[in-house]
């Protein structure tokens, strides 16, 4: 289970990495993305 948890983890990490790649390459759609997070969350 622990090794498992641990992949889960790493694929968590590379996910947000490629997705912060993603938006520093478009700063607009950004700040686009956290607003539509934001009312997902409200």
């Amino acid at each position: 289970m622990t090794e498992k948890y641990e992949e889960l983890k790493n694929n968590a990490e590379e996910a947000k990495e490629q997705e912060e790649k993603k938006q520093d390459s478009n700063s607009e759609g950004q700040e686009q993305t956290k607003e539509d997070v934001q009312k997902t969350f409200e």
